[in-house]
């Protein structure tokens, strides 16, 4: 094959080429790979980025919060092929939005995290080692001149510069709801002050014309 998407058949032929660990056999179907979560996911406005286990495998993701998860697969993408990413489709329906991008770098290698945001409008639970992205892998016509050897690189965990970066409270549906509400009502108000201004110029003015 000389470019296009592998196939499921093709990814699990060369899971060694493509994973350093994780990979799981039937979580390749189709022409893409589904990714799972991994052990570590952080939700703004916390501290530091929750830990999940066996004994705790699930974070909820509340409405209106935006969330840094971790894949459990160390994903390796060779210097002649593009990984495109998405969120499955039964977390999109719930309202979980990945807003990080949608491409992996040649010679990228480690595990991947996202940036998603939950617009839905109740909590997001997801649980640890649960298929909740996906993958998929793009042969290029030929290797790049530079892969991909940036500070990702490797990472086997959540960035702490980006966790620090995105710490906060997010604010809510709710609360952007409120806001816009109130912003309207300023602005309805401060044009019946214009309207009652230029009003007030025009009648001042006819009397200064007709003297009144």
């Amino acid at each position: 094959m000389d470019f296009g998407f592998l196939t499921d058949k093709e990814i699990k032929a060369r899971n060694a080429e493509l994973f350093k660990d994780g990979f799981v056999p039937k979580h390749a179907t189709g022409a893409s790979y589904d990714l799972s979560l991994g052990e570590e996911v952080y939700i703004s406005g916390e501290d530091c980025p929750q830990k999940l286990s066996e004994s705790s495998p699930f974070v909820s993701i509340p409405r209106g919060q935006f969330a840094l998860p971790i894949t459990k697969e160390y994903v390796k993408v060779p210097p002649d092929h593009l990984g495109l990413i998405s969120t499955r489709f039964s977390k999109k329906a719930q309202g979980l939005i990945n807003i990080s991008g949608f491409h992996v770098d040649p010679g990228f290698e480690g595990k991947i995290f996202f940036s998603v945001f939950n617009a839905g409008p109740s909590d997001v639970v997801l649980k640890c080692g649960e298929p909740t992205f996906m993958i998929f892998f793009y042969k290029l016509r030929g290797s790049v001149d530079q892969p991909y050897k940036g500070n990702m690189w490797g990472q086997e965990h959540l960035p702490t510069k980006l966790v620090t970066s995105v710490k906060g409270v997010s604010a809510s549906l709710s609360d952007v709801d409120r806001r816009v509400g109130r912003l309207e009502t300023t602005v309805r108000i401060l044009e019946a002050l214009l309207i009652a201004a230029a009003i007030a110029i025009v009648v001042f003015s006819l009397k200064g014309t007709f003297g009144g």
